[in-house]
């Protein structure tokens, strides 16, 4: 089966942060599985990140990543990061449609806006759609004084 798996924040285990979306991936990988990640190089510490603003893509245990070079940075205004999210959607639903023979879209948040992609590249790609919600939404927004 030829997998393509949406997570902005993919890890691997050299990178900061959480690497469930990596385990999964490569465990489905070990069962035979193509797995095609689509994530975002967002603050340079991605393998084999070279400071380009295009797409490139690494293979990590067995995973194909590709990888888009958005910024992204909880540092960053809070405008600055919903625009952060709009527009690695948009990169991402183009890139996970790009992907020939697949048999399923599976987008994971957080963020929510990464059911975009999934939905986007499942209807033109003509394959299920598993959208997995990671995300406390909006109590995590709410509690920091984002929104009310």
């Amino acid at each position: 089966m030829v997998i393509v798996y949406i997570h902005q924040y993919f890890n691997t285990p050299d990178m900061g942060g959480s690497t469930r979306s990596y385990e999964m991936a490569r465990r489905l990988v070990q069962r035979g599985h193509e797995v095609h990640m689509i994530t975002s190089a967002r603050d340079g510490s991605a393998p084999g990140f070279n400071g380009s603003n295009k797409w490139y893509v690494s293979r990590e245990a067995g995973i194909v990543v590709h990888w888009c070079p958005v910024a992204y940075s909880n540092h960053m205004p809070y405008g600055r990061r919903i625009a952060s999210f709009m527009r690695f959607a948009g990169k991402a639903a183009m890139r996970a449609a790009s992907i020939r023979h697949a048999d399923l879209v599976f987008a994971t948040s957080t963020p929510l806006t990464v059911a975009v992609p999934g939905i986007l590249a499942a209807r033109r790609l003509g394959v299920p759609m598993i959208f997995e919600v990671r995300d406390l939404w909006p109590e995590i927004p709410i509690a920091v004084g984002a929104i009310r």
